[in-house]
């Protein structure tokens, strides 16, 4: 058992924590969660010891070993990415050298007493051997690598040839490989692509010891989590169930907390109208005084009250720009000897709401600057669209900040047509609010700067709004803020995003970049997994463009072309057949009410379901002739 004591913890006149204690086991998968600066990561360091509190204490057995990601790059850039990753291995290689040591010294020993103490010794140190769960250092941390999204031809490349995001991968490989036993990950996710997050996701579900988790990605949480625990005004609150379900019992919980709070409101101002009168005659100053005391010791029901009722963002809309709102056309891009984007053909309509989504390097963020003419393509056309006026924000915005102004003169810049009121509620938005407008940009942390960056994009006027990982820096209730104000933009939408919960719904379809190409899906990122069972996105690339051995037939003859209006009919056809289904389905639904065929409604039901089944018959032929004209 692992236990967090009394923990008491203040800066300056901010009291963080107020007696958090609870216990957790090796078997807990923990989900951290609260509002920003509630105190989550601080939280963490508590946990791993890196910071020793005002009182009380983290209690864990002799020789646990915890592991705590931290966001600091290697020192050495010139060590192979395999090499630095086999690190993890030193404690265990260390214990395997003075196993071998001993093992050596039981065959020149001659005394019984120092034959029991080797033994001894040679028992215990198997017994932490046995706890490693290794057997090929190198190819598990190859294995882990590949998880995380490494080619096998980079292993042995340095780390100052990586980004300081796949550093950071590096970073998790070493840490999950070192198996501690009291995990600790704080954002893990943040530097991980869709794929290296479902593999992640499968590793976390089966680590054989306890893992404590802070992540604002919430459908992550969902898939590793079975335990919640909750800051808020420094206390915490413990739910032991999957991140869905705390959901739905913290909005019950609350609801009794705040009928306790609105009861001792009513009660307390009830009091202090008495005490008011009673000190008003001098016959009862005693009475109201002993009052006083016993209002003063009344143990008060506290709130945490988040307003998000004026949290209200509206990108404004520019007007129609043309038909197509971007196209290319045998589109390329290299840097020097490196080919990013090869033959990509594409085409944007006006009003398409669509995700970017693949592996970090596969030209996601290259696309989204052509497209906003930021970077040069080197072949083929690149066409944006009649009367567009596009709107971008990418990554590294918020390094273009002027960090002499203040957080609220950055809004006023680029928010010249709204008033100072509507500027304030941006920026709340974005976790912005009271004197933290007043602060100067240089005094912010990276995520800081990220969030101001995107709040002045809100300002300006566009119909093609491109969005490179907007979600990043964002806690789940902004997430949700932005995520509606996205759904009702009236123009052309193109996001780049990891973040499941955030693409899940929002867009029409899916541009997967892989190995220099782009492939159209017609469905949001759910279609996607769905159509794919699920199964890492690397893998279902890969088994696609492996040739198999196939039976021999008539040669087609139809032209790529063809073959791909072909392919996208045969697509749109399953996606209104199963649409047809679900419709049918919750008609059949409604009919198995006993009153059904009492109402009104019932004919018209019976009619429509009759009409759908008409309508998914005359798909199916379509959706036949098309097949064999593909086939043949």
């Amino acid at each position: 058992m692992y236990y967090l004591q009394n923990i008491k913890l203040k800066y300056g006149d901010r009291e963080l924590f107020k007696d958090v204690s609870f216990m957790f086991t090796p078997k807990d998968r923990i989900g951290l969660v609260g509002r920003n600066g509630a105190g989550k990561t601080t939280l963490l360091k508590v946990m791993s010891k890196e910071i020793i509190p005002d009182d009380g204490a983290a209690q864990y057995p002799k020789d646990v070993r915890i592991g705590f990601l931290k966001q600091f790059l290697p020192e050495n850039q010139k060590v192979s990415i395999i090499s630095e990753v086999c690190k993890a291995f030193d404690e265990y290689n260390k214990l395997e050298a003075e196993s071998r040591e001993i093992e050596k010294s039981l065959g020149s020993t001659s005394s019984d007493e120092e034959m029991i103490e080797l033994l001894d010794r040679l028992d215990k140190l198997n017994t932490k051997l046995s706890t490693f769960e290794i057997t090929n250092p190198e190819a598990e941390a190859s294995k882990v690598l590949k998880g995380l999204g490494f080619r096998e031809d980079q292993l042995h490349d340095t780390l100052d040839t990586l980004s300081g995001g796949w550093v950071m991968r590096v970073e998790l490989a070493k840490l999950l490989l070192s198996q501690p036993d009291i995990l600790l990950l704080d954002e893990p996710t943040n530097h991980l692509d869709i794929e290296a997050i479902l593999w992640f996701e499968a590793y976390i579900k089966k680590y054989p010891a306890c893992v404590i988790i802070i992540s604002h990605d919430e459908m992550f949480m969902q898939n590793t989590v079975n335990r919640i625990i909750e800051i808020e005004l420094g206390r915490v609150e413990d739910y032991r169930y999957s991140y869905e379900k705390y959901l739905q019992e913290k909005k019950s919980r609350r609801e009794i907390l705040m009928s306790q709070y609105t009861n001792q409101q009513k009660v307390i101002k009830e009091k202090e109208r008495t005490i008011t009168r009673f000190k008003a005659k001098a016959t009862k100053t005693k009475m109201a005084q002993s009052m006083e005391k016993q209002l003063a010791k009344m143990e008060r029901v506290e709130v945490f009250q988040e307003d998000t009722s004026g949290m209200k963002l509206k990108f404004p809309y520019a007007g129609r720009e043309g038909q197509i709102a971007y196209k290319a056309t045998n589109l390329g891009k290299a840097y020097d000897q490196l080919q990013v984007l090869k033959d990509v053909n594409m085409q944007i309509e006006r009003g398409d709401k669509v995700a970017f989504i693949g592996q970090n390097g596969q030209g996601k963020t290259t696309l989204s600057k052509i497209m906003a003419n930021l970077t040069p393509h080197t072949e083929g056309e690149s066409t944006i669209g009649h009367n567009a006026q596009l709107s971008i924000y990418l990554q590294d915005q918020s390094d273009k900040i002027d960090p002499k102004l203040t957080v609220l003169e950055v809004a006023e810049y680029h928010g010249g047509h709204f008033n100072n009121t509507e500027i304030r509620s941006i920026l709340g938005a974005f976790m912005f609010s009271g004197e933290d407008v007043d602060k100067k940009v240089s005094v912010l942390s990276g995520g800081e700067k990220a969030r101001v960056a995107l709040a002045c994009m809100v300002m300006h006027p566009s119909n093609i709004l491109i969005l490179d990982e907007p979600t990043n820096h964002l806690d789940v209730v902004s997430k949700q803020i932005l995520k509606e104000a996205v759904q009702s933009y009236e123009g052309t939408l193109v996001v780049v995003s990891h973040d499941r919960t955030f693409l899940q719904g929002l867009t029409e379809k899916t541009f997967e970049f892989f190995n220099t190409q782009i492939v159209e899906h017609l469905g949001d990122i759910e279609y996607v997994l769905k159509k794919r069972q699920h199964t890492d996105l690397r893998d279902y690339a890969v088994e696609s463009k492996v040739a198999k051995p196939v039976e021999t037939k008539k040669i087609s003859t139809l032209s790529f072309d063809q073959r791909k209006k072909l392919n996208r009919e045969l697509t749109y056809l399953e996606r209104d057949i199963s649409k047809y289904e679900d419709q049918i389905k919750e008609l059949e639904t409604q009919m198995l009410d006993p009153e059904f065929f009492k109402s009104e409604a019932a004919y018209t039901v019976s009619t429509k379901i009759e009409a759908l089944r008409k309508q998914i018959d005359t798909k199916m032929e379509r959706w036949e002739e098309v097949s064999e004209e593909l086939e043949g």
